[in-house]
């Protein structure tokens, strides 16, 4: 290692070839792959999203004149250019796919939409998950395909609206995330988990951000039949079956009286929380992600965790000294939950 490089620079891949795992020519293979300085990364970034801006602009400003059909067939060769542009595997090259292959999938939805114009913003998410279920295939960055499954989960809770069916895709969003953390170590390896591992990060976030969008939904001009004072109590009772189940199978060789106390704490969170069942989400993908080694995905729950707190502080359909209450009561759950896993450890250490 020379004196240039950071501390610890390239040791992973040094004590890789020290123990026979990877030969000479494959450790400089990892060490070329190492990430630059931050700076030389954003630089490169920008200079990719400016590109990408300016060959867009290069082909749609002329499509804009030849109608629909003109924006659908751009929206294509953008779509191939940007599969192209992610077979190259570079920093540069896989910002400006993404770029490419965000602007190819919008105009392919604006060309439904001009199609279909009495419904259109129906046709516009059915087309979203045809284009961006497929643009999630290919070879490309993980970024592009988390960004590709968000963007199907999206449209995927437009066709379905709000109400029981809304919430119902919260449960199956949240279940499906969960079941991937869970069974990582089946499908890692695998030539298609690539695919997977963006996916269920992306049904993971999904999941996290679909209550509030949901309570949004609600008291839209579409959904005027659906009572907006009453909570979502279906896609709470749903998220605590799937945080029960989750803790019945990660405790599955602790003894019956752990399961039992583990899921009781589970429906009690369940009940003291209902009114807010995007808490109940936060906490089951936290703890599949923790469990998995998903730092990304257990992060963003936690962060979802602390506001879905301040949402339910806020929530004007219980006073203030129920919530402080409820509140309470979930903070006592959690410090004795901490309390026996302690005690746990300890029997087990000793």
């Amino acid at each position: 290692m020379s004196a240039c490089e950071p501390p610890g620079s390239g040791s992973l891949a040094d004590l890789l070839r020290e123990r026979g795992i990877v030969d000479e020519a494959e450790r400089q293979a990892l060490l070329a792959r190492r990430p630059g300085p931050w700076w030389l990364m954003l630089l490169q970034a920008l200079a990719a999203w400016f590109a990408s801006l300016l060959i867009v602009s290069a082909l749609v400003l002329p499509a804009a004149g030849l109608g629909t059909a003109g924006g659908g067939v751009v929206g294509v060769v953008l779509c191939i250019a940007a599969i192209a542009s992610f077979r190259r595997g570079g920093l540069f090259t896989d910002q400006m796919g993404l770029a490419l292959s965000l602007t190819g999938q919008g105009l392919l939805m604006w060309t439904a939409a001009e199609w279909f114009e009495p419904d259109a913003w129906r046709q516009m998410a059915g087309v979203g998950v045809l284009v961006s279920g497929a643009m999630s295939l290919p070879r490309a960055s993980r970024l592009h395909r988390v960004v590709c499954g968000l963007l199907l989960s999206v449209a995927l809770g437009v066709l379905i609206g709000s109400g029981f069916a809304g919430e119902a895709f919260g449960i199956v969003l949240m279940a499906v995330a969960v079941l991937a953390c869970i069974t990582r170590e089946r499908w890692a390896a695998q030539p298609w988990g690539g695919v997977a591992g963006a996916l269920m990060l992306a049904f993971g976030l999904a999941a996290l951000v679909l209550p509030p969008m949901l309570m949004r939904a609600r008291t839209a001009f579409l959904f005027e039949g659906v009572d907006h004072r009453s909570p979502m109590i279906w896609l709470a009772a749903g998220a605590a079956l799937v945080l029960i189940v989750l803790l019945a199978h990660l405790l599955r060789t602790a003894p019956p009286a752990s399961r039992l106390a583990a899921c009781g704490v589970a429906l009690l969170w369940a009940l003291v929380f209902h009114a807010a069942p995007g808490l109940i989400v936060a906490v089951g993908v936290f703890i599949a992600a923790f469990q998995a080694s998903q730092r990304t995905l257990a992060g963003f729950a936690l962060l979802a965790a602390v506001l879905y707190v301040g949402e339910f502080y806020y929530l004007l359909d219980v006073s203030l000294l129920h919530k402080s209450g409820l509140l309470v009561l979930g903070g006592a759950v959690l410090l004795a939950l901490r309390a026996w896993v302690l005690r746990i450890g300890a029997g087990v250490r000793t």
